[in-house]
Parts: structure tokens; sequence; C-alpha cells
């Protein structure tokens, strides 16, 4: 018998061993994900022959002052693979999630080719980031203090970015730091970033300029780096911009063009 359904707190240590089974993970961020959101994540799966083996995870986030959800963490275990287990799961928790009030689903495919498998499902490839390389060339000081996340955010969205919580952003911080990502902040800027010599990848950031994030990364050492963001964040002009992530309406309607992502998880 096959039973699809939502999980509590009860089914996280099984959810937590499917998702090192599946993924090459480390144990330490695994935890993180499993212990820092499950008060806000939604997690479902499928139950065959008595035991979980399929599960997802939607993480809530807002976009255009619509609430949503980012669909993260699919994963089968290999002995129950090929039987349409997983396919059937998102519709579930698509179904879930509409009935909840989410008007968009948005996910980032783990590969150019399941682009194809959740066009299925009538996800959009609506999703863009630009990007450029700049040097740290300024003369600002960065400002002492905590940013207020959910400000910066504002700041930056150009109103097609999913808005997080600040909690995700800081749990975000801390999973990427299991793999050697450093983050950085002050007032007016926050960054998760992986060094690499004196060029730096900015994985995410917030700021209220240009300059303050350079101020910021220029105080850490930093010479140049490469950042995304929003098509239309207002804050720089991007040299490339590039497909990333796709985007469900679940309430009918179209669904905005170039939407940011921003956080990204397995």
């Amino acid at each position: 018998m096959t039973v699809y359904r939502a999980c509590d707190e009860r089914d996280l240590p099984v959810l937590k061993s499917i998702w090192l089974s599946c993924f090459e993970e480390r144990e330490d961020a695994a935890e993180l994900f499993f212990q820092r959101n499950k008060a806000v994540f939604h997690a479902y799966a499928c139950e065959a022959d008595g035991e979980l083996v399929s599960a997802l995870y939607l993480l809530d986030c807002s976009l255009g002052g619509k609430s949503a959800h980012y669909l993260c963490g699919a994963a089968t275990l290999p002995a129950y693979r090929g039987r349409g287990l997983m396919s059937a799961l998102i519709r579930f928790a698509l179904q879930d999630a509409a009935r909840r009030g989410d008007h968009y689903s948005l996910l980032l495919p783990a590969s150019e080719t399941l682009y194809g498998f959740y066009a299925g499902f009538g996800y959009l490839p609506s999703c863009a980031v630009k990007s450029a390389v700049f040097d740290t060339d300024t003369d600002r000081q960065p400002c002492g203090g905590s940013p207020d996340l959910t400000a910066l955010q504002a700041v930056c969205s150009g109103g097609k970015s999913l808005l997080w919580d600040s909690d995700m952003i800081r749990f975000a911080a801390d999973y990427y730091g299991c793999y050697g990502a450093v983050t950085v902040q002050s007032a007016d800027a926050f960054a998760i970033c992986q060094r690499y010599g004196r060029f730096t990848d900015v994985y995410y950031a917030v700021f209220r300029k240009l300059d303050d994030l350079k101020a910021l990364l220029k105080a850490e050492g930093i010479g140049s780096f490469h950042l995304t963001a929003a098509k239309d964040c207002p804050l720089f002009d991007g040299e490339i911009v590039t497909p990333c992530g796709m985007i469900l309406p679940l309430r009918g309607g179209g669904a905005p063009e170039d939407v940011y992502i921003g956080i990204t998880l397995q």
C-alpha cells in the first residue's frame, strides 16, 4: 500500500536518514536543515511497505506580497525509484500548498535535465539572475552593527525577489558555512560568500548601496568578487542575465518574469 502524507516532528529522524542516503551532504549540514527549519518548512513523504521512502520540503517565503514556497530536498530511496512515487508526491504537496493559500511554488532544479521533468508539472523557466564582477574600489568604511535583513531585502528586491524570513537567511549562512563559505555583515550589508584567494564568489547578498557591500568585503581583505542578484535589482547593472530556477502559479493566472530566488538549497 502506498500513502502520501504530511509529516510531523516524529518523522524527522527518518526524513534525515533519507536526505543523507540520497544527497552528498555533510551530516552537520543536514542536522542544521532539520533542526533550524522544522518550524517553517512543510515536509511531505510517501510511505510504501510501511516505511517512508520518498520526501520533499516546502520552505515558506513570499513573492510580490503573496504567500509562496521554495521546493527542495526531493529525494527517493534508490530501491524505490522509477515507480512514479516522487511525481505523485509532488502533486500531493502542491495540492496541499494551494489549499493552504500559497500562490506560487518555486524551485531550482539540481541539473539541467530536471528542467524538463518539472515542466511536466507546469513549472515555467521564468526565474533569472544578473551577475557581474567588481573590485572593492571604495574608500568607504563599513558601519558597525547588525543588519536589518528584512529592510535590506526590500531595498535589493526590485519587486520580483523571494522574500525570506531573517531566521532562514541566517540558517543559510550557517548551512553554507559547513562547506567553507563565510558570512560577513555590517549595519548596511550582509553577504554569504566563498573565497578563492583574492577572488570571492558572493552566493547571496543584501545591501543598501553597492559601495556598502564593497566596503564590507574590502575590510575582509577581499579584492574582487562575483555578485548575483535579481535582474530588477536597482543597485547595480548586471553584465550577464541567466535563467536560474522555475516557478509555478498555484492559483491561476500567469507567473511574473525574471523572479530571483536568492537562497537556494539542494
